[in-house]
């Protein structure tokens, strides 16, 4: 039989049993929030032993908590930045770009596991049943095995950029400045970028500019203007995703208190924001790729791009209430129009190592 317990966040046992800490052999499974992100925020549990938990496999319960298809983010500019520095021939150094490849890698994971545990603790994904990977909130893993587990990773990260600071230390001022933004993007418990207006810009400089001018100069190659602005691009982009995933949570978020800037503008501003941040995109795509790549690839593939961009615009002014299934649709529509230009990108890059 199931026991419910009901705790306030003044008890003293609410944080022993958000964290999972409260017994060795049992799971509290979060069924209900209130008031979450306020001083009266009350939670409902429900105590499941260990022996009764439904467990999936240990492999399918990693690639659920790692996020595999958030690496989406990661890997895209890395291929990038890597193509476009073999296409040039200015790859000089294997074995720091193989470091800089797994530093990385274990930077982004260090960064999901600890933003399940932060949307655990703050209530993001205990109000959303389709948010994080859900292994804490089916008991799969505990908050504290989550946090540590974004510690190790980190660590590792940390090790991995120290050869890389050897052989280039031009790199070392970009890895302290990411590894500042890192720790206070994620790290710090009350007001983290996540929920402040304007904090987005955190993520944009983490997976942008920083991110490819840092992989390019760990390659051994000299900095250029052209990753740097492949970094705003892709940076651009990926703060598209951003807005669009809080445009379809921005009923409950402004109920729950979280700021961003999306709830700051509002439903009807949001939805003009987010046709505005797209077609930015593509202008800004187009402006790159006439620079770097030459105008056909520019052309092409902003036209294609443009051509289906039309009904996602449509969708965006039809849309009359932030209540109901069409803000997952608008979600659905956008994110695929954002992995058809990706794919294009990716195809040209291969284009390029093909000839």
């Amino acid at each position: 039989m199931n026991q419910f317990v009901t705790l306030s966040k003044n008890s003293p046992e609410f944080e022993s049993y958000l964290l999972g800490t409260f017994a060795d052999d049992k799971r509290a499974l979060p069924v209900e929030s209130l008031n979450v992100n306020s001083a009266s925020e009350m939670v409902t549990f429900k105590i499941v032993s260990l022996s009764n938990l439904k467990r999936p496999s240990a492999w399918y319960i990693a690639l659920k908590s790692l996020k595999v298809r958030g690496f989406l983010l990661l890997l895209v500019p890395m291929f990038l930045v890597l193509t476009k520095n073999l296409v040039d021939n200015s790859l000089r150094d294997t074995s720091t770009t193989i470091f800089a490849s797994l530093g990385l890698i274990f930077s982004f994971i260090a960064m999901n596991l600890r933003n399940d545990f932060m949307d655990h603790i703050k209530g993001i994904d205990r109000i959303f049943s389709y948010a994080g990977s859900r292994a804490i909130q089916n008991g799969w893993l505990t908050a504290i095995q989550v946090k540590n587990y974004s510690v190790w990773f980190l660590l590792l990260a940390m090790l991995c950029a120290v050869p890389v600071i050897f052989s280039y230390p031009e790199v070392t001022i970009l890895i302290f400045v990411a590894m500042a933004i890192g720790l206070w993007a994620q790290f710090k418990k009350q007001n983290s970028f996540k929920y402040r207006i304007g904090g987005e810009v955190a993520l944009f400089l983490l997976l942008g500019p920083l991110l490819t001018v840092g992989y390019q100069l760990s390659m051994g190659a000299r900095f250029d203007w052209e990753s740097f602005y492949l970094g705003c691009v892709w940076g651009w982009g990926v703060l598209f995703v951003l807005h669009l995933r809080n445009f379809t949570n921005i009923l409950i978020s402004s109920q729950a208190g979280f700021q961003n800037t999306i709830n700051w503008l509002g439903f009807d501003k949001s939805r003009r924001l987010l046709a505005f941040w797209w077609l930015s995109f593509v202008l800004v795509n187009l402006f790159y790729h006439y620079a770097y790549a030459g105008i056909y690839w520019g052309f092409y593939l902003s036209v294609t791009v443009m051509m289906v961009s039309a009904s996602f615009i449509s969708k965006l002014k039809t849309i009359s209430s932030p209540v109901g299934s069409e803000l997952r649709h608008v979600f659905r529509y956008g994110f695929s129009l954002f992995l058809v230009t990706v794919s294009l990108w990716v195809f040209e890059c291969l284009w390029y190592l093909a000839t």
